[in-house]
């Protein structure tokens, strides 16, 4: 049974102050909105690759660990730490 007393279904408790104060944020977008603009989406993709083509937007920082599942360890003491920066990335 799910914490909420429902079977299968799961949700997390998020505090917003307990967020700000340990440095995390959560983040989405609901593109289902735009199912039927592939034109729009296109025409903004160009526009965003051109962006990254000219050094105008950046990517976030990527940290590749190449170890696999060996370096689940190593990565969740580098999130613990606070010291990352960016996105973590095991490739398996």
């Amino acid at each position: 049974m799910g914490e909420n007393g429902v079977e299968g279904e799961w949700y997390a408790e998020i505090h917003p102050m307990d967020m700000v104060t340990s440095n995390k944020s959560v983040l989405a977008f609901n593109l289902s909105f735009f199912a039927d603009e592939s034109k729009v989406i296109g025409e903004l993709f160009e526009i965003i690759c051109g962006w990254l083509e000219e050094g105008a937007l950046t990517c976030p920082r990527i940290t590749e660990m190449m170890g696999g599942v060996r370096d689940v360890g190593k990565a969740h003491e580098l999130l613990q730490s606070g010291k990352s920066m960016g996105k973590i990335v095991i490739k398996i």
